[in-house]
């Protein structure tokens, strides 16, 4: 999403230039594009779901992009897109002496979006957004703009990074959720898989060694439909990955918990949002938190929510957006996405509706 675009720091192509002296430049293998998909029939709703996700997969359109409506309906694409990012030499203790914090550090937002504006997230008592299918007043004042703070971040969020075709580092905020395989993370799926991809949760700026560890990213799962941030094509802006275990064979969801993926009941709902901020916009470099002061809004035109909270600067793309959030955990409904990546400001952030359409994609990650 726009602001999201600023870098935290210089890339560090000169130190991925000598990947070989770790003796890790040959343990990757550079991700097949997402054009490729993969065969196999549409799979079905998780039956883990309940009656509630029957219901909205039988009544789900049987194809094609999803027009705006109420939540709980839609289809996935016949054929996601797979990425498989890593050869079975990448591993978490790879990953480990590969991301040192150096390198960490120097990871930069992965939003293509033109950057985003307003330092402190209100510039004026009163503030027009400028997008006509923003809101039904297009109107945000002060008093209706919800303020985050830092905290010392969540077991269950944390950031993925990973190194592009130029060798420049990227990142973006992502989250346990819990999985009949207990290794699945949740990221937005314009947060695009690269070289040497892993998952650091509950990030911590400068640490020697991270909290739950560091693990190795193994393999990317997409809708075909997305295509980018710029049309309906948003509304599926949501990416599973699978991750491996740590060095003690440990799986993920055994290390930190997760969320409980659930359906977006309505898109009006009192909500927690997670993200880590890019360290050129917000110098702090922790995880920032947006308590439900306020509600979700529709964004008009989309399947997607809106929420005005500052503090959303590039790098919390693919966040959590939770309800009933008890400090660690809750019902994980939306993430950072969608349209313009996010959102056009830092504190104007979207999210894409979860249906019965992140279901099947949730189902055929969890089987392939």
């Amino acid at each position: 999403m726009g602001e999201r675009k600023r870098g935290r720091s210089v890339a560090i192509k000169a130190a991925l230039a000598g990947l070989v002296t770790l003796g890790v430049a040959g343990a990757f293998v550079a991700p097949t594009a997402f054009g490729a998909s993969a065969n196999g029939p549409t799979p079905a709703a998780s039956s883990s779901t309940g009656s509630s996700a029957a219901a909205a997969a039988s009544s789900a359109p049987s194809g094609g992009a999803a027009t705006p409506g109420a939540p709980g309906s839609g289809s996935m694409s016949v054929a996601p897109r797979v990425a498989t990012v890593a050869a079975t030499t990448w591993n978490s203790a790879a990953a480990a002496k590969f991301w040192t914090p150096a390198r960490i550090a120097a990871a930069i937002p992965d939003e293509a979006a033109p950057a985003k504006v307003g330092g402190s997230g209100v510039q004026a008592a009163s503030t027009t957004v400028s997008h006509a299918a923003t809101t039904a007043s297009n109107t945000v004042t002060s008093a209706t703009i919800a303020h985050s703070y830092h905290f010392g971040g969540t077991p269950e969020t944390g950031i993925i990074v990973y190194a592009s075709s130029n060798l420049t580092t990227h990142y973006c905020t992502a989250s346990v959720v819990n999985s009949a395989g207990r290794n699945m993370i949740l990221m937005a799926a314009h947060c695009n898989p690269g070289s040497w991809m892993a998952y650091v949760p509950m990030y911590q700026h400068g640490a020697l060694s991270q909290p739950y560890g560091i693990w190795a990213v193994t393999k990317v799962f997409k809708d075909a439909h997305y295509s980018s941030g710029e049309s309906d094509a948003s509304d599926y802006d949501y990416a599973f990955a699978q991750v491996a275990p740590n060095a003690s064979g440990q799986l993920i969801q055994n290390v930190t918990g997760g969320y409980h993926l659930a359906y977006t009941s309505s898109y009006y709902l009192y909500i927690t949002a997670l993200g880590y901020p890019d360290i050129s916009s917000d110098p702090t470099d922790e995880a920032i938190r947006c308590s439900p002061n306020y509600r979700t809004g529709k964004l008009a035109g989309y399947r997607q929510m809106v929420l005005y909270c500052t503090g959303f600067y590039g790098g919390t793309s693919g966040g959590p957006w939770v309800t009933y959030f008890n400090g660690t955990t809750g019902n994980l409904i939306g993430l950072t996405g969608g349209y313009e990546e996010g959102g056009p400001n830092s504190w104007t952030s979207y999210s894409p509706i979860f249906d019965s359409r992140i279901f099947s994609l949730f189902s055929y990650a969890q089987t392939h």
